[in-house]
């Protein structure tokens, strides 16, 4: 009895390379759309004369990329990539509820939002 061929399929680099950098372009976005919607929490929480919270909002986006950059390859190493990928879309998701809900002056919310 002969054993069947393995077929290998060859993903080409530029495939991998293209829906690679839409991570860098998603991040972007939010960056741009977060700094397109400052001003309008600036005039509604009344932060016009607050730049640390302000400053603690925009880097929050920073700092939970960096703290989720710096561990995302070891969990997925020890949870693989399935289960990694459906802990971030739980985390996106509470994020994303948490921003919904937020309150007037709910600044905190944000800045523990965007960390997430």
């Amino acid at each position: 009895m002969e054993k069947a061929a393995v077929v290998e399929k060859k993903i080409s680099s530029g495939f991998i390379y293209f829906f690679g950098s839409f991570g860098g372009i998603l991040f972007g976005y939010d960056i741009g759309v977060m700094t397109g919607a400052l001003p309008f929490l600036q005039t509604d929480w009344g932060l016009q004369g607050n730049a640390t919270i302000t400053g603690w909002i925009t880097s929050a986006v920073m700092l939970g990329a960096i703290f989720g950059g710096a561990i995302a390859g070891q969990l997925s190493d020890k949870l693989g990539r399935r289960k990694m990928i459906l802990l971030s879309a739980l985390i996106f998701m509470a994020g994303s509820l948490l921003s919904a809900v937020s309150p007037h002056d709910g600044q905190f919310y944000l800045i523990g939002v965007g960390s997430s």
